[in-house]
């Protein structure tokens, strides 16, 4: 009777979880209609960013101060919040090519950060990608070409198209330390830590804007605010 109640918890939480992947993939899918509402409402790109991470570094405050002051977490959370910064700072190109090029276009540079993870692990961490792991980055490379090359090699800018490039890297930044260096970390210490390091990156750029850069114009710019912050931030990591 027993075995017969541990097998249906196991399946319980492993219906859960999945349930959990699917909410979190949903959540991620949605930035960019978010991201362009809040551009097209005068929003400045690292404003859209710092709004996207500043609920949870605010909400878990606490979290990074245990942190920091814990000497067994010290350097891990300050890994964190390192990468963190590159990922925040990162995110600005992302949201500043979706003004100008179509969000599909946009969508598809970010889809190359499988590429950028396997770089950055292996230069800065030692970590040979096997071939395996090639493949299969070079699979949701060719994967994301076919879903969005014809708007990737048409008439579009070419420096924003660069400029995107700095989300997929910072994100390839994340997971590469998030593998090596955070996984002593508390599952919400390490949301906390590099949520924490993007606002902390972005705050100076928040702080030197004119005030229609950063504060939303209307009640439907604060709505897209609390849905980005919530729905692609908050929920999903």
């Amino acid at each position: 009777m027993e075995s017969v109640t541990e097998k249906m918890s196991d399946r319980l939480r492993l219906r859960l979880a999945t349930l959990g992947v699917v909410v979190a993939a949903m959540g991620f899918g949605v930035v960019p209609l978010f991201a362009r509402g809040l551009t097209d409402a005068g929003m400045a790109p690292f404003a859209v960013a710092f709004y996207r991470y500043v609920l949870v570094s605010a909400l878990f405050l606490p979290v990074l101060l245990r942190a920091l002051w814990n000497r067994d977490t010290r350097v891990a959370a300050l890994w964190g919040v390192g990468s963190g910064t590159v990922m925040g700072l990162g995110w600005v190109g992302y949201v500043n090519a979706l003004q100008v090029v179509p969000v599909g276009t946009a969508g598809v540079i970010y889809m190359s950060y499988p590429v950028f993870t396997l770089v950055v692990a292996w230069a800065v961490f030692s970590d040979r990608p096997s071939g395996r792991a090639m493949l299969a980055a070079g699979l949701i490379l060719l994967a994301a070409i076919i879903a969005g090359g014809a708007e990737v090699m048409g008439p579009a800018p070419v420096m924003p198209l660069v400029l995107a490039l700095a989300a997929p890297f910072g994100f390839g930044v994340g997971i590469s330390v998030l593998v090596h260096r955070l996984s002593g970390l508390r599952p919400l210490t390490r949301l906390t830590v590099v949520s924490s390091g993007s606002v902390l990156g972005l705050l100076p750029l928040v702080l030197g804007a004119s005030w229609e850069q950063v504060i939303p114009s209307g009640l439907d710019a604060w709505l897209l605010v609390a849905g980005i912050a919530l729905a692609t931030a908050l929920v999903p990591q």
